[in-house]
């Protein structure tokens, strides 16, 4: 048994895998734990951002969950989606937005939970589950590769941008519900987190990943109102009639946005495994920009 530990723990596993790991020990013992109605040692796992006494659990929460279906929900969130930007990026990344989007979401709620009644009135709350850190994972892998497409149910293809903005849209109407809001409130911030990590750490410069997107958000609004050019780009004309064509010299020190922009537009419609040794080479290149 402790070989097959071992094994799923070693460097040979991706760190999807290694995360989902992690989540599953975890949860044995803590749904013995409730069945026996022992849960009280697990208070030292959960955030309860009622108290500062254990600042570790600003990690460990995340790793515990005591319902069934909440571990089933939040490891098929991660394990197919997860697998997508596991394959582009690597483990360092997975694990940065994970710990990242779990840790921020825990903040995220500790903010709501002190400026609300419950913190006035002294009730206590805790937080526990890998939702923020999963919300980081999915809204950054629809963030790297917008266009990717997924087979729900083996049925409805369905480009990832448009999975994400439904969950995006789904935690946001559940935090207004007024149910479950810690939970909601974590997810949020795991989602802050993903799309800050990916548009930054992945596509350069932190804040100037974030001045960009809104750039091309209005850039794009903009171009609703306007007429599409059908002149050619690289024409350029010169005095005598003469028409020269000029064409970008490539990036010495790594791959043009143009490039990774083509293979991730590849990806998204043959696949990952589809792509050429030349073509995932570059994409390697790329993802080690930052």
């Amino acid at each position: 048994m402790m070989a097959n530990l071992r094994e799923w723990i070693s460097s040979s596993k991706t760190g999807v895998q290694q995360l989902l790991f992690v989540c599953v020990l975890v949860f044995i013992p803590a749904w013995l734990m409730q069945l026996c109605n022992l849960s009280a040692p697990l208070w030292w796992l959960t955030y309860t951002p009622s108290t500062w006494i254990k600042p570790w659990s600003l990690v460990t929460y995340m790793f515990l969950h005591v319902g069934f279906w909440h571990l089933v929900g939040n490891m098929l969130w991660l394990y197919f989606v997860g697998s997508i930007l596991q394959d582009l990026v690597g483990t360092k990344h997975i694990y940065r937005l994970f710990l990242g989007g779990g840790i921020l979401g825990a903040l995220f709620f500790q903010v709501i939970y002190s400026l609300s009644a419950y913190a006035e009135q002294g009730i206590p709350f805790q937080l526990l589950g890998a939702s923020g850190g999963v919300s980081a994972v999915v809204i950054g892998t629809a963030i790297f590769t917008p266009r990717y497409r997924l087979f729900l149910f083996g049925l409805v293809e369905v480009e990832l941008r448009w999975i994400a903005l439904v969950k995006v849209l789904l935690d946001f109407g559940g935090l207004a519900s007024g149910s479950n809001v810690g939970g909601y409130t974590a997810h949020l911030g795991g989602i802050a987190w993903g799309a800050l990590y990916v548009m930054g750490m992945l596509r350069g410069d932190f804040l100037a990943g974030v001045f960009d997107f809104f750039e091309n958000f209005l850039a794009g609004f903009r171009s609703i109102f306007q007429k599409k050019s059908t002149r050619n780009p690289n024409l350029r004309f010169e005095k005598g009639n003469k028409s020269v064509v000029s064409k970008a010299e490539p990036s010495k020190k790594g791959p043009t946005e143009a490039e990774v922009n083509a293979i991730l537009d590849k990806i998204s419609q043959v696949g990952y495994n589809n792509l050429s040794a030349k073509e995932k080479e570059t994409l390697f290149k790329a993802s080690k920009t930052d």
